[in-house]
């Protein structure tokens, strides 16, 4: 059976297409039970919305009119607002990839595409590596693939954009690596390469600076494969692929190039719509259009150690370890190009995210003093993680081979040994996955029941006009009710006109009492409001009646 997991390819692959099976069904942990679909994640809760609004209505707008009123302020977060409609805040790729197959397979089985995308996406990540390294090395790191903990854990968040994008550009990657100099079928595996590189890239349209460098690269590295009118059919099935992008950038934001992160009512041009967190500077709008291809958030090197420490070195640190050794161990015995030119990208590729990424001042307080791996770091930093798997792998059978070598151990150590490195990775994987921090995936079930039952309640309290607003608790009751979402204290005089225009208004607080005695006196002297008759819902959440009780006197 070992001789049989180590050479035989057939085998490996087999292991790993029933393996695929079981982690198809790990992944979808959150989907079952997820009776009114809830999501702990703004970001999941807006990209559902628009896929099912795309399935219903063939297009990602909804139309709010109370926003006509309420100036633009009618919306949960991760939404944005044009022109009153409710549109994405984010690119539309993976709206329309869901929302093209949820046409077919109906708005419940989408869910169950990522968790797909992500055990599909392995046994490409397995055919990739057996072009680089020994079958053993790609089978270990396969095997780690699917039990990697950020992989683990982004699989079973399946509205978010990142595996699917990661996914899709594995596959890519290995259509196109397999081109070769004497095969028929170079045409053939070209066009599906593109295709599926152009998918990820409609999916995350701010990558791919990294992902044309990294094609560039292979490209020179192997360019006595290459013929001039390979280019041509790249950027022919990538302009067909994005087609259909800039036709609904165009109806859903007003501009072919538009996307869903801009402030897209503020001013005219790219640089002056950009969100505060994006860096600009007081030069050329050429300048600043490159800064924000290659770097949005700027520089700085004290967050990006930070960052790199906290959510690679620390948070997986049975991993970071056994790479920085496997990199040692690769360099000394290897021989091969392909392996110099896998390392060459690794390295590189991690250095850009770290800095692209690792720049960007998380500003949320609440969110990095109470979550780990939920962190938006972690799901940026994904291809690290999975481009180091390899290194990892080397590292293990590199350890294996130490122990069992000297003193001739037998076959039962070596197994023995084996089954324990696999039970202690295991064993680091579960604990940050289920159960460390307040984002694990077991409070993430439990959270999705609670607020199951916070929507019911708050449907039987509220009108079906009713609008509610709460800081971050929108993705309880959106969109059975509409919502105010991440708003300022300033902001709260447009909640007169709706109160004028008889919208039925609620507060949703999960503050302290003290808080809502003086944000109440404040509402109260600023504007007039008050906060009545409190409803509690759980233990920690509190629902309240607005009135404006000057107006009403009148």
């Amino acid at each position: 059976m070992l001789d049989k997991l180590k050479n035989d390819k057939k085998f490996q692959f087999g292991v790993l297409i029933i393996l695929g099976v079981i982690f198809f069904f790990v992944y979808s942990f959150l989907i079952f039970d997820n009776e009114l679909t809830r999501f702990t994640w703004p970001d999941e809760t807006a990209n559902y919305f628009f896929i099912t609004n795309y399935i219903d209505n063939s297009n990602f707008s909804f139309y709010e009119p109370l926003n006509e009123i309420g100036s633009n302020l009618i919306k949960p977060r991760s939404f944005n607002v044009y022109q009153n409609n409710l549109v994405p805040g984010s690119f539309l790729g993976m709206l329309l990839i869901y929302g093209l197959i949820g046409k077919i397979i109906g708005t419940k089985l989408i869910l169950f595409l990522t968790p797909l995308l992500a055990v599909i996406s392995g046994l490409f990540f397995y055919k990739i590596l057996l072009k680089i390294f020994k079958s053993n090395i790609a089978f270990l790191s396969a095997l780690l693939f699917f039990i990697n903990p950020a992989w683990w854990y982004y699989a079973s968040l399946s509205m978010l954009p990142n595996i699917s994008f990661f996914s899709f550009l594995l596959i890519g990657f290995y259509c196109l690596l397999n081109l070769n100099k004497n095969q028929k079928k170079n045409t053939l595996w070209l066009i599906l390469g593109s295709f599926f590189i152009a998918l990820a890239l409609i999916i995350r349209t701010n990558e791919f600076v990294w992902v044309l460098g990294v094609i560039l690269f292979l490209a020179i590295v192997y360019r006595c494969k290459l013929k001039w009118y390979y280019i041509l059919i790249f950027i022919a099935v990538n302009c067909l692929v994005f087609l259909p992008i800039f036709y609904y950038n165009q109806i859903t934001y007003g501009d072919y190039l538009s996307f869903g992160y801009l402030q897209l009512e503020q001013g005219n041009g790219l640089v002056s719509q950009l969100p505060p967190e994006f860096q600009t500077a007081n030069q050329s709008a050429i300048y600043n259009f490159i800064k924000f291809l290659i770097l949005p958030f700027g520089f700085s090197a004290g967050a990006i150690i930070h960052n790199i420490n906290q959510y690679f070195i620390q948070l997986f640190w049975w991993l970071f370890i056994p790479s920085v050794i496997g990199l040692f161990v690769l360099i000394k015995n290897f021989h091969k190009q392909a392996k110099g030119v896998y390392l060459l990208i690794t390295f590189c590729l991690s250095v850009y995210l770290a800095i692209y990424y690792g720049s960007w001042i998380f500003e949320d307080q609440m969110t990095l003093q109470l979550n780990k791996i939920g962190l938006s770091y972690v799901r940026y930093f994904l291809p690290i993680y999975i481009l180091c798997l390899p290194l990892i792998a080397i590292f293990y059978l590199h350890l294996i081979g130490l122990f069992t070598a000297r003193g001739g151990k037998s076959k039962k150590f070596k197994i023995a040994l084996s089954t324990f490195l696999a039970f202690c990775f295991i064993a680091f994987t579960v604990n940050v996955v289920y159960l460390s921090g307040n984002d694990n995936l077991l409070n993430i079930k439990q959270h999705i029941k609670d607020y199951n039952q916070s929507n019911q309640k708050i449907v039987e309290l509220t009108e079906p006009e009713a609008v509610i607003i709460s800081q971050r608790s929108d993705k309880i009751f959106f969109p059975q009710r509409k919502v105010i979402a991440k708003w300022s204290f300033d902001e709260a005089g447009y909640w007169a006109d709706l109160l004028k225009a008889d919208v039925p208004l609620y507060y949703y607080a999960f503050e302290g009492q003290e808080y809502i005695d003086e944000f109440n006196y404040n509402l109260y002297d600023y504007y007039g409001f008050e906060l009545m008759q409190p409803v509690k819902i759980n233990q920690t959440e509190t629902l309240y009646k607005i009135k404006f009780t000057e107006y009403e006197q009148e």
